[in-house]
């Protein structure tokens, strides 16, 4: 075989793994991106549902979404929570 030959296939081998390794970077960076994504809609969500690293009734007193609420609050309450689970339950209001 032709030695130039030879080198050329060397100079391309060395090429596509460099090739390789950039779209491996990219892939995590993309897969990095995404995930912080996530975990940032997560946080969020734990934010909302959790405020102060607590439970909502710890922060928000019942009287206040009573006055918004109004009467129909209590019917709602009493048909969508059970106190004796050992389980959260999120209301929409």
């Amino acid at each position: 075989m032709d030695r130039l030959f030879l080198v050329a296939v060397k100079a391309q081998e060395v090429k596509q793994l460099k090739g390789l390794d950039n779209l491996e970077k990219r892939l995590l960076n993309a897969q990095k991106k995404k995930l912080s994504n996530e975990v940032l809609r997560m946080t969020d969500l734990q934010n909302e549902l959790f405020p102060s690293q607590s439970l909502q009734e710890r922060n928000t007193n019942f009287s206040e979404f009573y006055l918004e609420y109004g009467e129909s609050l209590i019917p709602k309450l009493i048909e969508n929570l059970e106190p004796l689970k050992n389980e959260f339950a999120i209301l929409t209001l």
